[in-house]
């Protein structure tokens, strides 16, 4: 059985690489994109398994962001971890409707990502 494979959507290039070395040590396989360009390219030819998801202050745009992801056939189905520069209660609701399962705000320990990575893999309705 192959490791699951993750798109990483982030802007910043350290916090890119640094998540993608943290969750390669853990055996996850990692495609990084620097935006959503490059993640809408990958999602039309690369099988993932969970899509991490970047964005500043405006959530509405990132769950447009995540419906853009989605809306292949092989991802339609994704779930999203959200990474937010900051978070607000108000913001569940579309987050959740675009497929978001957490929303982790930034900065954050790197166990914290891991949890919630291995969580996500766990749930009853994403149980392969």
């Amino acid at each position: 059985m192959k490791p699951p494979m993750l798109l990483i959507v982030e802007n910043d290039p350290l916090l890119l690489t640094g998540m993608a070395a943290i969750l390669d040590k853990r055996g996850f396989r990692c495609f990084l994109a620097r935006n959503l360009e490059v993640a809408q390219q990958a999602v039309e030819t690369i099988a993932f398994d969970l899509i991490l998801l970047s964005f500043s202050r405006d959530p509405l745009a990132a769950a447009e962001a995540a419906a853009s992801l989605r809306q292949h056939q092989q991802s339609k189905e994704l779930p999203v971890i959200f990474l937010a520069d900051d978070f607000d209660q108000n913001w569940i609701e579309p987050l959740h409707l675009a497929g978001g399962v957490y929303c982790l705000p930034k900065p954050f320990e790197p166990e914290v990502l891991l949890d919630l990575v291995d969580k996500t893999f766990c749930l009853p309705h994403l149980a392969a």
